[in-house]
């Protein structure tokens, strides 16, 4: 659980002002003419020989019918195609951040956060639909691509995984329409993995509201697929995405849920049982109920020494070191920066399976919190290079670090904490 997820509030336009942002607009005069036509979001599906999720998903404004569809919905409605246009696309389909009346908000990131801007419909699910193509990416190529995102997550690489992102999304998306009836779920679990992607790259942005949309769809294709455990990583993601955007009370009920409904006695059931009960370890914090947080917290201790190592099952990270990162943050949540520094001290970061700069910089972040609350500026700064050293976009994206730098720096005393003003003018902090 990041710290930006423990204590943030939604992020407003200030906080998103180095973010570029694009919103999905609500075709609701498309399900109007539907509805004036007499058909339901399942009959006008069977009438043009689509799924059932794929009429909701036009409606919603996450996915734009095919050109070659176009005609044949066009037909249906009883409209011109200049007309069906205008359905497709109303005005205001494609507006500035800050508009807070949009249905969804889709994350892209400008060059200083993520090195590039990305179509952030693609990265979300609301790419149009493209022609077929000769050659189709395999699953098992797809695959490799689907797990490489989620390295180069972990890995804090996030503008490489904001550029790769679109174009692996439209070749999983493909596969699940086009692809062997028989290889159908193995490509909806893509479909889901893609999606927890582009969830924990929205919520690490600070876009709950778009995190929110991508756990949904990831939702969608895990029940599709008949996968528990997409579903699980699925509610954890909403869980995540409902902190993000204050909605605490709901994201604890998702993310308790999740957990009783796994009970199996294997290594996955309790991973998933083990990440979301910390999920729900933090929120119970976050209202300050430190009797339901400790509890939590020792509940996923159980099941990370039952596991008996630090591993990487579902891309969680789950194991003993996670436990103890997540007890500082929680810690932090608490306000209590001697009680996180105290379990700080009993960790060994190193533990953690390679390549989980994500997970280091968290706790990096989390004790120069802790440090700064007591004044300890000196020390706050090391873990803040720290963290910059091992997850440079985090510093610069993430919006607690920023108030961090903020902070130190309004109280700087530069004799001794000479390598604050060069933080800061690398995390764009400083003037």
């Amino acid at each position: 659980m990041a710290a930006d997820q423990v204590r943030s509030t939604p992020g407003s336009v200030g906080e998103l002002a180095n973010l570029g942002v694009i919103m999905a607009i609500r075709r609701d005069a498309l399900a109007a003419r539907r509805e004036a036509l007499g058909f339901t979001q399942e009959t006008l599906a069977q009438e043009l020989g689509v799924e059932l999720s794929t009429i909701g998903r036009w409606e919603r404004g996450t996915l734009t019918p095919q050109p070659w569809r176009r005609p044949d919905l066009a037909k249906s409605l009883k409209v011109s195609l200049d007309e069906l246009d205008i359905l497709l696309n109303p005005p205001g389909s494609r507006i500035a951040a800050g508009h807070t009346s949009a249905t969804r908000r889709e994350v892209m990131v400008d060059a200083a956060l993520l090195t590039g801007v990305i179509a952030a419909d693609h990265m979300l699910g609301t790419h149009s639909e493209e022609p077929p193509r000769r050659h189709r990416t395999t699953l098992s190529i797809a695959s490799a691509r689907v797990a490489d995102l989620h390295r180069k997550y972990q890995a804090a690489r996030y503008g490489d995984v904001a550029r790769r992102l679109p174009e692996v999304s439209a070749a999983v998306d493909a596969l699940v329409a086009d692809g062997p009836a028989r290889k159908r779920r193995e490509a909806l679990g893509l479909q889901c993995s893609v999606a927890i992607v582009a969830a924990k790259l929205a919520t690490k942005a600070g876009d709950g509201e778009a995190g929110w949309a991508a756990a949904e769809r990831a939702r969608e294709a895990a029940e599709s697929a008949e996968d528990t455990f997409g579903l699980a990583a699925a509610a954890y993601q909403r869980a995540c995405a409902l902190l993000r955007a204050g909605n605490a009370e709901n994201a604890e009920q998702i993310a308790v849920s999740a957990a009783a409904g796994l009970r199996g006695q294997d290594p996955q059931s309790a991973t998933w049982r083990g990440a979301l009960t910390l999920i729900s370890a933090v929120i119970a914090a976050r209202r300050n109920d430190f009797a339901a947080a400790g509890e939590r917290l020792d509940h996923a201790d159980a099941l990370a020494r039952w596991l008996g190592a630090d591993g990487n099952i579902g891309w969680t990270a789950f194991g003993p070191t996670n436990v103890l990162i997540h007890r500082t943050s929680v810690a932090v949540a608490l306000n209590d920066p001697r009680g996180a520094l105290a379990t700080a001290e009993q960790l060994d970061i190193t533990a953690l399976p390679v390549g989980l700069n994500g997970r280091q910089a968290q706790f990096h972040l989390d004790s120069a919190w802790a440090h700064a609350q007591l004044t300890e500026d000196p020390q706050a700064v090391i873990h803040l290079l720290e963290t910059e050293r091992v997850a440079p976009e985090l510093v610069r994206a993430n919006p607690n670090a920023r108030s961090l730098i903020e902070g130190l720096l309004a109280r700087e005393r530069r004799r001794e904490v000479p390598a604050l003003r060069g933080l800061a003018l690398r995390a764009g902090v400083a003037a």
